[in-house]
């Protein structure tokens, strides 16, 4: 344990190494940028903005999922997993510019949602534009709000915000919002945080379950599923769990602090990844079994498609292998989950998946074409995404770097 308590110095690379990073990661940014505004301006402008729709529903769940992983252990008042808490807490800097991009993902709404253009008689008070845009711009704010809310308080309970350790106007600006009386008072941080906790979750299953029906049910406005939103939520978190395996590996070796991820830490997180592994491939299961059994065409349609027609049927089977076939198979061993570099390959494969699965959710919905619509438009736009996602981690990461008062002690 004490090498947890290195200095936070430590858990920063080299300002040249950043620096180089960083530069990398905007030429990144540009070049995701550049691919999306030459797909919308040429004859590819829906495979753009239907790849930018399964960027932000990728990279914003994730970012959601760190905090309700954060809001997950506050409640259970869980103490095994230290300073993974800390890094899960860093993935939610991506809210902010994840609602930025909402706003932007409007703008294509055309090319998107089908019954904008022709609209379905018996949907129409729901399904409209106006209202579409209103109620997830609102839903969407209330919840990233008590998100960040949440990241404030967790700051606070875990003594980021008491004394000053870096600088830059992140930290400057997140400081602002306390005063430095308030920042140095760890046990009120604490307590507010166990009060958001809760009420983060239930926003997260209600809203993140709008978000779900909104933006991938209504792509195809006649098919129904009320367990969608629940198994949308479950997804996304099962998403986080695997790509905070991923980070703490790759952390751990950049950072320097090998005690970050130990064999005991990184058995109870595999755990955590086998038991939402069985439990997102049970809601897939119970949302599939009554559609099969009911056989009723304005369900069965969204399933078919998937399953039976191509190009779809293959990339089905690839989902499934890589989402549970493989990881159910391979967290059944000990060992695996007590290495922390073979459960990150593990994780890896998740994440692959599980991206390949938001990607097979929406697009089959908006693209009735014969071929596979997965390309250099595609590939742009979410290394674009990915490089936003990992520069507002790692500008977090620099704001608050990982402190030895990160550790459960703290915040049990």
């Amino acid at each position: 344990m004490s090498t947890e308590t290195e200095t936070a110095a430590a858990s920063l690379p080299p300002a040249r190494r950043s620096g180089r990073l960083t530069f990398g990661l905007w030429g990144l940014v540009v070049l995701g940028l550049g691919t999306f505004l030459m797909g919308i301006a040429g004859e590819h402008a829906q495979r753009a903005w239907q790849a930018y729709l399964v960027n932000w529903l990728f990279w914003s769940g994730l970012a959601l999922s760190g905090l309700t992983f954060t809001a997950l252990l506050q409640i259970t008042k869980a103490e095994w997993a230290g300073q993974l808490r800390q890094l899960a807490e860093a993935l939610g800097a991506f809210l902010p510019v994840s609602f930025f991009l909402l706003i932007l993902l409007f703008v294509g709404s055309e090319q998107l949602f089908p019954w904008i253009l022709e609209p379905v008689p018996a949907k129409q008070v729901w399904l409209n534009k106006p209202f579409l845009i209103i109620r997830n711009l609102l839903g969407v704010s209330v919840l990233y709000g008590c998100g960040l809310a949440l990241l404030h308080a967790a700051l606070r309970a875990h003594g980021s915000l008491a004394t000053q350790q870096t600088s830059g106007w992140l930290y400057s600006f997140i400081t602002a919002l306390s005063s430095q009386e308030k920042a140095k008072d760890t046990e009120a941080g604490t307590r507010m945080l166990t009060v958001l906790s809760p009420i983060f979750i239930f926003l997260y299953a209600i809203l993140f379950s709008l978000i779900a029906f909104d933006l991938v049910m209504s792509l195809e406005p006649h098919w129904l599923s009320t367990l969608f939103g629940l198994y949308f939520c479950i997804g996304s978190l099962y998403t986080g769990l695997g790509a905070l395996a991923v980070i703490a590996v790759i952390a751990r070796s950049s950072f320097g602090l090998p005690a970050l991820f130990p064999p005991d830490r990184a058995h109870d997180l595999g755990k955590l990844i086998f038991g939402f592994c069985i439990l997102w491939i049970y809601l897939f299961w119970c949302q599939y079994l009554p559609i099969w059994y009911g056989n009723l065409p304005e369900e069965t349609g969204f399933l078919l498609v998937r399953l039976h027609a191509e190009p779809w049927t293959d990339m089905s089977f690839i989902v499934l292998l890589l989402t549970f076939l493989t990881p159910f198979s391979l967290l059944l061993l000990q060992w695996v989950k007590r290495t922390p570099a073979a459960l990150a390959l593990v994780s890896l494969i998740i994440v692959v998946g599980m991206w390949l699965e938001r990607y097979i959710l929406v697009v089959p919905s908006i693209w009735h074409e014969h071929s596979l619509p997965l390309g250099w438009i595609e590939l742009g736009v979410l290394v674009g995404f990915f490089a936003l996602f990992t520069l507002a981690f790692l500008t977090f990461m620099r704001a608050f770097p990982l402190t030895a008062s990160s550790s459960t002690d703290a915040l049990s």
